[in-house]
């Protein structure tokens, strides 16, 4: 920046940005003194008031001790509890913190239960019923005066934490305020910043610089163009312009031109022709594994137990890359379906399934009514599935459900796939004998 106004002003503008954050420093950081010193002020004014309060405990437990004037102790307890009570108003006057305000009332309450109580124990007391002044003593006075100092502890806690969050707010501040102002000394430095301009000093181009370096002398110049003597190009002459069979003459040049003038042909440099960029594709579906998928349905012809299809199941999912896999099988009223097993489910989420009716709105009923392969597809929230049904001799006899990751659901060869297992599960699984007897296994 040369402008000398704009430079003064910038620095104007920088000195009155540096008294902004010289002042916003300070108050913040005298108002941060003040909560903390205020925090410790209440500190030592809720010990005093509980110190009081203790005080006054032990004078009227002093009404019931052997040989202590009683007279004595109630002026004693008078005096604590006005001063307490005073103590408290003025405690409640510098408390900051709303629930610190709520606590010294409850402190206050106490206080008053406590002088009522008070007067009951030195009516027992003048009239010479010293166990019960003592029971009343000893047990409601004590419980009283508990509740007064542990009122008096929360409101000093209270007031101690409002305190300290104030005092990180004001030092927050400062923090703000110092980095605002080096952003702003940043600036003003890098825009007052004087620019170096790169200008092309003349005496430093050489004589021998390529052709398109060079300056071509202009009327200006101290070579006379119009004379032919002078000591420059030589004067133009008219040449016959050469017929279309005639090749034109070699171009030759006067030997009085200078040789830092003549004109040398330059060829263009080549330009690589940039390579077209095709579109980009969306990436192929994975491969089915064929080879995988045969070896499980030979794994599947040989089940002789139910026990061994949990693994055979898990083997199908990770196959199909599926999240998890549910068979679910038809009462022998072809009502409704029962899931038998499943996996990559908790068992607690499986137990909570129950059955579906024959003519539910959704795919696994679906596939079951018609005996064709169902599908829903994947959203934002959920992924997609594939409900492939069991279908026998007799008839359909249930439903595989599996969960599809990736959006497998669309791929024909996975599709083609899920039919494969459901028809060798098919013949391993079978309607139950009755639905109380049906159970629900889950892997994992």
């Amino acid at each position: 920046m040369k402008s000398r106004a704009a430079r003064l002003a910038l620095l104007v503008l920088f000195m009155v940005a540096l008294a902004v954050t010289a002042f916003l420093f300070r108050t913040s950081g005298s108002a941060a003194r003040t909560q903390s010193e205020a925090a410790l002020n209440f500190s030592d004014d809720a010990r005093t008031v509980a110190r009081g309060v203790m005080e006054i405990r032990a004078a009227q437990r002093a009404y019931v001790a052997a040989g202590q004037p009683g007279d004595q102790w109630a002026g004693k307890v008078t005096d604590g509890v006005a001063t307490v009570r005073n103590a408290l108003t003025t405690l409640r006057a510098a408390a900051a913190s709303p629930q610190a305000q709520t606590e010294i009332d409850s402190a206050a309450a106490a206080l008053q239960d406590f002088v009522q109580t008070d007067g009951r124990a030195r009516n027992y007391v003048r009239s010479n019923q010293n166990l019960l002044a003592s029971d009343l003593i000893f047990t409601s006075g004590m419980e009283l005066t508990e509740s007064v100092l542990a009122a008096l502890e929360r409101a000093r806690s209270a007031e101690l934490q409002a305190r300290s969050s104030a005092e990180a707010t004001f030092e927050r501040r400062q923090m703000f305020a110092l980095a605002a102002a080096a952003a702003a000394a940043f600036l003003v430095v890098l825009l007052l910043f004087p620019r170096v301009d790169m200008e092309l000093d003349p005496t430093l181009v050489s004589t021998h610089a390529p052709a398109f370096h060079r300056t071509l002398p202009t009327a200006s110049d101290s070579v006379d163009l119009m004379n032919p003597d002078a000591d420059s190009w030589s004067t133009a002459k008219r040449v016959k312009a050469p017929s279309a069979t005639e090749a034109p003459p070699p171009a030759t040049v006067s030997s009085s031109e200078p040789s830092e003038f003549i004109a040398t042909p330059v060829e263009p440099a080549a330009v690589p022709i940039a390579e077209s960029v095709s579109a980009p594709t969306a990436p192929a579906p994975p491969p089915i594994d064929l080879r995988g998928i045969a070896a499980l349905c030979t794994q599947l012809s040989r089940v002789e137990d139910t026990l061994a299809l949990p693994p055979l199941l898990e083997r199908a999912a990770t196959l199909l890359d599926a999240a998890g896999i549910i068979l679910w099988i038809a009462d022998p009223d072809c009502r409704e379906l029962s899931p038998i097993l499943a996996q990559g489910y908790p068992h607690q989420l499986v137990a909570r399934l129950g059955s579906i009716p024959r003519d539910a709105q959704n795919a696994t009923a679906a596939a079951f009514r018609t005996s064709l392969l169902q599908t829903v597809d994947a959203d934002d929230a959920s992924n997609g599935a594939i409900a492939a049904p069991l279908v026998t001799s007799g008839g359909c006899v249930g439903v595989m459900a599996a969960e599809i990751r990736g959006a497998g659901e669309k791929q024909e060869a996975k599709k083609a796939a899920a039919m494969i297992v459901a028809a060798q599960l098919a013949s391993l699984v079978g309607p139950p004998a009755s639905r109380s007897v049906a159970t629900v296994e889950a892997v994992r």
